[in-house]
Order: structure tokens, then sequence, then C-alpha cells
């Protein structure tokens, strides 16, 4: 990469601390916060169709002030006419986003659980499409900075419980006690909290059930994680703190009612596992849009790290996902993607025909970064809404040929330590090998979170030989400099060689187009950034036909001198500082080409030799 990059002084130990904007989580016993039929937390009086509600969060209910984001349940209730509840966090202004929480019919009471950054002055903030309508939220936690709480480990979803199978529902007022540590849960002895999703089943009533540490002399407390109807199949994410031993207590109020526990993850002191990354909601997916309902059986993959504002390095993202439109009962399942046709028993939404219904789920991504929905039953359509993700505590580096031991070795020197690391596959320039590849990428492999490759991009023009002339363009192309089919030839060519050189590898890692310079000796570029877009697009294009994320690395003044104004809002951008730059590091005006920010470069004095080092953003 490039060379000369400002020397920051900061502590030189990357894989346990976190870094900025990494939060660890803190669960607290549920406890309730709002009730606008009480007048707890707000005024009493229900909300009007495009009503808002702001909720301090911050600073009160054993929330400290600076708590990064909070987990809650959030129930509505009393609707008077159908309505989708928006959570999210307290903007400046009147904005919101375009995502949804929750979906109520008239007369319903729904509820799920919600992941939500902390906005301005400590709050969060409810908004109602339809109504009006009675919320209630339930406290479960908060994120703050740094390692005073606990990290997350996803599992693939395994099922804890099915009282259907042991003919055993739960009884009004009857608590059942569930071990989730150990044994075959996938859980250790150590885990202080644990993500679930309850399903309940043929409830003979209405009624509403708990979940909430097991505590000897303890009552359960005032609050609910689902209220399914009688005879409807219901499902809600749940996130509580352990018991002393080693279980939780479900709680239904009224009738009889089956449940099912799958479990998702768990928590445990410190860093260990993975740190959080609140971000503002964003739609990543909505089949309606695409025009395609997933059909019986089928899948649909969402690839949600190295994609939008969620770097290569996320383990796990908190999603909340919506289906409607169902032409007949289904279910349907989150899980990683996987390189197989396999999936779990587990499930996290259940509708019939006329519902539409809401989920949050804690997603374990697949190795490409790829989490699969599974549709069980005819036809459905999907909407998947992003909170958040996690990935490992600290920094990553990025290495290539100036690491190898020494010109032309295969063996390489590794900084120590690190959450992940981007590899050179070229030697500084297109089309040249980085002999030590290999042995970086393994060594990269073994990091908490895993590699990512960047390869040289450059135009040179007629010297290109047939890589400028011959490719997909099949248009007369007469090797001038400011032909931009040639532009396009060469990219595609340039991809198609990178392509091949990863062939081996056990995954298709995201990749990163450099693009920096003109400076010498190195990339060359063509003073037409007409010609140069080309090279860039064509490449892009390429590498994503091929399965590839793509991502850009450079920085405001390369880019504008290279490409001009070319905007690629939907293409990552990693960011490597300039002495022009002003804007701060990892905000949206530090955006090259529109896109999100995800990591930025920098390095540190301290470091003998002196290491790339990146933060994600």
């Amino acid at each position: 990469m490039v060379s000369g990059l400002p020397l920051l002084s900061v502590g030189s130990a990357l894989a346990a601390p976190p870094t900025e904007n990494q939060s660890t989580y803190v669960p607290l016993d549920p406890k309730r916060i709002l009730d606008t039929r009480e007048g707890l937390g707000a005024t009493r009086a229900q909300v009007g169709p495009g009503g808002t509600l702001d909720l301090v969060v911050a600073g009160q209910n054993g929330v400290p002030a600076n708590a990064t984001a909070v987990v809650l349940n959030v129930t509505v209730t009393r609707v008077a006419s159908a309505t989708d509840i928006r959570i999210y966090p307290r903007p400046a202004d009147a904005t919101f986003p375009d995502v949804s929480n929750l979906n109520a019919p008239a007369g319903g009471t729904v509820a799920n659980l919600a992941t939500s950054k902390v906005g301005v002055g400590g709050a969060v903030r409810l908004r109602s499409s339809g109504g009006p309508v009675d919320l209630v939220a339930d406290l479960q936690g908060y994120f703050l900075d740094g390692a005073a709480g606990a990290s997350y480990t996803g599992l693939t979803p395994l099922r804890l419980l099915d009282t259907r199978e042991t003919k055993n529902p739960l009884q009004a007022g009857a608590a059942r006690a569930l071990a989730v540590r150990g044994g075959s849960t996938g859980v250790p002895a150590s885990a202080t909290a644990v993500a679930l999703n309850v399903t309940a089943v043929g409830a003979t009533s209405g009624t509403d059930i708990r979940v909430y540490p097991t505590r000897a002399g303890v009552a359960p407390p005032l609050v609910s994680n689902l209220n399914p109807p009688a005879g409807r199949t219901t499902a809600a994410a749940v996130v509580v703190p352990i018991g002393t031993d080693g279980s939780v207590s479900l709680l239904s109020s009224r009738g009889t009612v089956h449940v099912v526990v799958d479990v998702a993850g768990y928590y445990t002191a410190g860093t260990e596992a993975g740190v959080f990354h609140p971000l503002p909601p964003r739609r990543l997916l909505d089949t309606r849009i695409t025009g395609s309902a997933v059909g019986s059986g089928g899948t649909r993959d969402v690839v949600v790290a190295g994609n939008g504002q969620v770097p290569f390095s996320a383990r796990v993202v908190v999603l909340n996902v919506t289906a409607l439109g169902a032409s007949g009962p289904t279910d349907v399942n989150v899980y990683p993607a996987p390189a197989g046709a396999g999936f779990p028993t587990a499930s996290n939404l259940n509708l019939v025909p006329g519902q539409t219904v809401a989920n949050t789920v804690i997603a374990t991504v697949g190795r490409e970064g790829a989490v699969r929905l599974r549709n069980a039953n005819g036809t459905v359509h999907l909407v998947v809404d992003l909170a958040g993700w996690y990935g490992p505590a600290g920094d990553g580096w990025d290495v290539s040929w100036p690491q190898c031991t020494t010109a032309g070795s295969t063996t390489s020197r590794h900084p120590d330590g690190g959450a992940f690391a981007v590899v050179g596959l070229t030697r500084g320039r297109p089309f040249t090998d980085n002999e030590c590849f290999a042995d970086e990428y393994a060594w990269a492999s073994s990091l908490p979170g895993g590699p990512a490759v960047y390869i040289n991009a450059d135009a040179p023009g007629p010297a290109a030989g047939t890589r400028w002339t011959t490719g997909p363009r099949t248009a007369t192309c007469d090797g001038t400099s400011t032909d931009p089919d040639c532009g396009w030839n060469y990219g595609d060519n340039l991809a198609s060689y990178a392509i091949g050189k990863m062939a081996g590898l056990a995954e298709k890692p995201q990749v990163f187009l450099d693009v920096e310079g003109p400076y010498n000796p190195g990339p060359v570029w063509q003073p037409s950034a007409g010609v140069n877009g080309n090279v860039i697009i064509a490449a892009i294009n390429r590498l994503r036909a091929g399965g590839y994320r793509v991502g850009i690395y450079s920085n405001a003044k390369d880019w504008r001198n290279i490409a001009g104004g070319l905007q690629l809002t939907k293409v990552q951008n990693w960011t490597f500082p300039h002495a022009d730059d002003t804007a701060p590091p990892c905000s949206a005006a530090s955006s090259f080409s529109g896109g999100d920010v995800v990591m930025r470069q920098y390095q540190v004095s301290t470091d003998t030799p002196v290491y790339d080092r990146n933060h994600p953003c």
C-alpha cells in the first residue's frame, strides 16, 4: 500500500482491547420502562398515526449516560388500525428510516425485540404508521464502548426445547426452568447471557410469555417477551441473562401453551468473542421490490459482511426480518449461508396468509459474508433490515510483498495479534505476483476476522499490449490511451487475472481495488477520467460476476485525480489519509466514491517494523 501514512501514538495490542465504536453488552434483569397505558416513561396517551414517542434510555434505569445502544422488548397493543412500529436513534430532525420493527393488525397485541443505537439526548424514537396505539417497552440491557461488558459468540441455530415432543406444555402461572449452559447446548459455563428464539404453539387462550434468569426466591419480573393469541404460532427473539444455576425460566400467564426454544448464541465477559457496532437502521432486502417471492423450500442469500455498512470481518449481524404475503402456512429460518444445501431445524418466523410478522434475528454470517433465509412452504415475501454487527475486538492489518522475508521469498513476516488482515495479491503493480501471498493469506485466515484481498489497479495505455486492446468490448480499439473501450478491456483482464490467482482458495474473499497515485514507481493512470473509470468499473463487474464482494482503497484526492467525479455508491470505501483531507476519517464525508466508508488505514510509530493498520468504521 501507500507509504508515508501519518503515525498515531496508540497502544500496540490489537486483539483484545476494543477500539473506537466497539461496544460490549451489559445484560440486565428485564425491567419495564415504558407503558403509555399507565403513563410510565411517557405521557399517558396513545400514539396517533404518524406520531412519534421519544424514550430517554441513557442515564437512567441502570443505563449509563454514555451507552451506545440498548436492547428493548417493545409491545404494541390496543391498536385502532393496522400499523408498523419503527424504533431508531432519535434524530436531530423529523426524518425516519425506511425500516420497521413490528407489525400489528387492528386489535392486535404484538411484541418484538429491538436493538437500537442511542440517539440525540440519550433517546430512541418509536414511530407508529397507523393507530392510535399504546406502546410498552421492557429494558433488557445496553451496550457500552470498551471492555466492561460481554462479547457475543454466534452459533448455527440449535433447538433446546420442544414441549410438543415431551407432551408437557407450559401451565398458567407455573414457571419452567430450561438449562441453557453446558451439555449439548453449545453454550459454555462462562456464558453470562444467551440469545434465544422462543416460539409459542397451540395456546388454549391468549397469553403472554416471560423469559427471565432463574433465581431462587426472586419473583418473576413484570415484563413480557411474546403475546401469542389462542391457537396462533408466535415467535420472538429473546436476549436474557442466565441464572446462577445455568438456566432461564419461562412463564405463561393463561391457559396452556407449547413452547419451542432455539439458541442463537451467547455472551461471555470480556472481548474474546464479538464486540458490537451499532448502526442507524437500513433496509437490505425487500422481495416485493425485486418482484420475486421466495418459493416453497426456496432460499434467498443476503450478503451482509463486505456489503453496505458492514465490513468483511463481521461474524454476526443483528437483523429485523419481516415475512408477509404468504400463500399458505409457513415458517422462515435464518442461518449462515453454507457451502452445502443443509439447513437447521430451528425457525425464526411463523405465519399464515394475511399476516405480516416480524422478528429480530441475531444471525451468524457464513464464510463468504452471507446469511440464508429459507421458506418452508408456499410463497412468501421477505424484508430484511440491519441494526448492527458483531466482529472481533481491535483493529486489523494489511500486508503484501514488502513483508516477504526476502525479495522473491514465499515466506513472510507477520505482525502479532490483530483482528483481521487484507493481503496483497499483486506486487505493487497489476499482473505481478506477490510471491508470499499464500503464506500471508494462510496467516490472515487464522485471525478471528479472517482475510480479504487487495489488487493493484492502473491504466497504462498502449504499453499494456493485448491486455489493453483485447477483451469483451468488440468495438474497434485502436490502442490509443483515449479510447474508453481499451480501459474496459484492461479492467476486465485485470480482474480475470486476480480471479485465476484466487481460484484455489477455500472461500471467495472480499477484494479491494487499490486505486491510488499516480506516483513513480507505482500505478500509472491516463489523463482521461473516463478511461480510468472504465478500468475500475469493468474490474468490479468482472469480480462480481465471479461471486466476489468488491471494495475500493483510495482517498478523496487520489480518486478525484484518477476517476474525476465517478460515483459508485454501492461499492464499499476503504480510506487512507491525505494531507488535504479535512473530513473525519470514518464519516460519510470521507467517502471518495459515495459508497459506505467501512475501514480506515493508519500507522503506529511504536511498531517495529511499521505496519499498516486498519480500523473498521
